[in-house]
């Protein structure tokens, strides 16, 4: 292909005239699935062409109004496009650089939005337009013409002002390496996408916490119908946010012995006046429930059998080759006889210890332990904290303290094999401290991606986490993983170039005559949190909660498309800081992150994501509370460094200013 620079004349009928210089640039021409090529654009006021230039005059009278086809509606949007940036070029008398996606050949997009997910947050681009909707086919050109090649194209990005101070050629060299880093992958079928609906199970609590999982859902033809109790948000078929999905089933969806049946019947019944094609659920503890359903219905889904070695952390760490050294206690009596017989024998419990209970989430009623004294106390709480829930489950896992790196893993298996991973660096919480007091829990405190492990000990977590997903009998899905590496060469500690803020550091007492191990302590068989989940979006353009609805319906197809992230590896560093509470009390702040970012707005251009939980006239629980909860979800990035990503995230957990009314008022 001619790359020579080419120059045009545009002729807008009511703007004027401006100066184009374009060249289209293919991305990885060698590779197939490199599917799109990129048309970059300059429109400047004046004419730098010659008469023997082509001029392309575009005429937007014949694309207003009704234009009968999805084709000749995008042709008006892209040209709507062109419009926007000549007029910005003319009335600001300023350069204005394009870049537009067009394709190498005909199809379908795997998703309608794929082009602005896998951009966000790209430097270059200060406006992104997406001309394609799910299942609109796609035509590709061979003219070698300006007005052709921009009317095939899927999407268009207005480039930042500061690429204007790039000559002609940097410029494209930048844009298409940035193309080839982000699109990477065949996003583009031959054939159509049939549209399917999910039944999905429990709701999820706002908005803030559910906004791109219904965004991607319609990006990827899913329609999706909520079984929830009566009375969620979503509900009300004419309320605001209706239209995020297509029906709403009202269900008791408390867990109890009759939860899988009412499911089942619920569905049943919806599927006679309309076709499901597959249940899921991020909710844990329903989890075993819907997947028992799918089997019952025929739908796509991993076996019951290995949700419920997912869903049990002893099971858990039963399968594992390190399980031996941790047991299992079905009530208090029980462990005060074991510690009795301990106290009178040769052996004794190592401590320190850690105390859990066998079911439950986000580390609530873990602790550890130094004593038996402690170890009773502990276990009474964990004992109590799922015994008069719907599940009446009581008992407790034991299992020694391991003291090194934790980490959160994320993952995307297809057909057993690991088909996308990342690892996060887990912050140490207040029961990590060598001072620990009894009631400090395990609440995290903040995640960074990627990790600062080295290669061989985040290729240690893969593969051990790999075997223990497979031996639960998982071949398919998407797994939130916790644990930590046994005799790490890092430590955390006090960092002076990351502002004092804790980091990895080499260990200097790292013992490299021992084995090293991963020690694994829950496997989440669904996504990541949501934020944590954004936060992989983001970082490295890879949606767990896509690749889960497309798994849930049996489309392995664009679950391996989906999977791929950037080729260059991570696009920042991301810092997700978990705000906990410091004691009980009502909120007074209305929205103590809107408020940190008003106040600082350097602060505030690093944060790319962000959602306050406890906002203005809620209550807090405090720390010591059974069920632990966050103030807010603060994600703040660097290209810069780790260093300096964590130096912003140290600022921003300073500048997290509140007030609390005391709680002793409302009793």
């Amino acid at each position: 292909m001619d790359k020579t620079v080419q120059k045009s004349i545009l002729k807008f009928n009511d703007l004027g005239e401006v100066s184009c210089r374009w060249q289209l640039e293919p991305c990885h021409s060698q590779n197939p699935k490199h599917c799109v090529q990129v048309l970059v654009v300059s429109l400047s006021q004046g004419s730098h062409t010659s008469s023997q230039n082509a001029t392309t005059r575009i005429e937007l009278e014949g694309i207003n109004g009704d234009t009968g086809s999805k084709h000749e509606s995008a042709i008006k949007t892209i040209r709507s496009f062109l419009y926007s940036a000549a007029k910005s070029c003319l009335e600001e008398a300023k350069v204005v650089s394009l870049a537009l996606c067009v394709p190498r050949y005909s199809g379908f997009v795997s998703r309608a939005d794929i082009i602005e997910r896998r951009f966000e947050g790209c430097r270059l681009v200060d406006l992104t337009a997406n001309f394609v909707g799910f299942n609109h086919y796609v035509e590709s050109t061979q003219k070698q013409e300006l007005l052709p090649l921009c009317d095939s194209s899927l999407a268009a990005f207005k480039l930042s002002d500061s690429t204007s101070r790039h000559n002609w050629q940097i410029l494209c060299t930048v844009v298409r390496e940035e193309f080839s880093n982000r699109l990477n992958f065949d996003l583009i079928s031959p054939s159509p996408v049939a549209c399917k609906r999910l039944i999905w199970v429990e709701g999820r609590g706002g908005i803030e916490v559910s906004r791109r999982i219904y965004e991607g859902a319609k990006a990827l033809g899913i329609s999706i119908v909520l079984v929830d109790n009566p009375g969620h948000w979503l509900q009300d078929d004419n309320g605001p946010l209706a239209h995020l999905r297509e029906d709403f089933i009202p269900m008791n969806i408390a867990v109890d012995e009759g939860f899988t049946d009412r499911l089942i019947e619920t569905v049943q019944n919806y599927s006679r006046k309309i076709g499901v094609d597959g249940i899921m659920t991020i909710s844990d503890a329903r989890l075993y429930g819907v997947a028992k359903a799918c089997e019952v219905l025929g739908f796509p889904s991993s076996p019951s059998s290995a949700y419920i070695l997912a869903g049990d952390k002893y099971k858990t760490r039963s399968l594992e080759p390190n399980g031996s050294n941790s047991f299992l206690i079905n009530n208090i009596e029980e462990l005060k006889e074991k510690t009795a017989l301990t106290g009178q024998s040769n052996t004794s419990l190592q401590y320190p210890l850690i105390v859990k209970p066998c079911f439950g989430w986000g580390s609530e009623c873990v602790a550890k332990v130094m004593n038996a004294e402690e170890l009773i106390s502990a276990a009474e709480k964990a004992s109590a904290r799922h015994a008069n829930s719907p599940q009446q489950r009581s008992d407790i896992l034991i299992e020694p303290y391991i003291d090194g790196p934790e980490v959160d893993a994320n993952f995307a298996l297809l057909n057993g094999e690991v088909v996308f991973y990342e690892v996060a660096d887990d912050f140490p919480s207040l029961g990590d401290a060598e001072d620990s007091q009894a009631g400090d829990n395990f609440q995290e405190t903040a995640n960074l991606l990627p990790t600062a492990l080295p290669a061989d000990e985040v290729k240690l977590v893969r593969n051990s986490i790999a075997e223990s997903l497979r031996r639960m009998g998982f071949r398919h899905g998407t797994f939130h993983c916790e644990g930590r590496v046994c005799n790490s060469r890092m430590k955390y500690a006090r960092c002076k170039e990351a502002d004092m803020s804790w980091d990895l550091v080499p260990d200097p007492d790292f013992d490299a005559t021992q084995e090293q191990s991963f020690f694994l302590h829950e496997i989440n068989a669904r996504p990541a949190g949501y934020l944590e989940s954004v936060a992989t979006l983001l970082t490295y353009g890879v949606d767990y909660y896509g690749l889960q609805m497309l798994l849930a319906l049996g489309d392995t197809e664009r679950f391996s498309q989906l999977a791929m992230p950037f080729e260059n590896g991570p696009q920042w560093n991301l810092a997700l800081l978990l705000i906990p509470e410091e004691k009980a009390g009502r909120m007074k702040t209305a929205d103590t992150t809107l408020d940190l970012m008003h106040r600082n707005p350097d602060l505030a251009a690093a944060i790319v994501d962000h959602n306050t939980v406890i906002k203005g006239g809620y209550r807090c629980l405090g720390p010591t509370a059974s069920q632990l909860n966050y103030l807010a979800y603060i994600s703040v990035v660097s290209r810069e460094s780790r260093n300096e990503c964590l130096r912003l995230s140290e600022n921003v957990r300073r500048e997290f200013q509140y007030e609390l009314e005391d709680e002793l008022r409302y009793r």
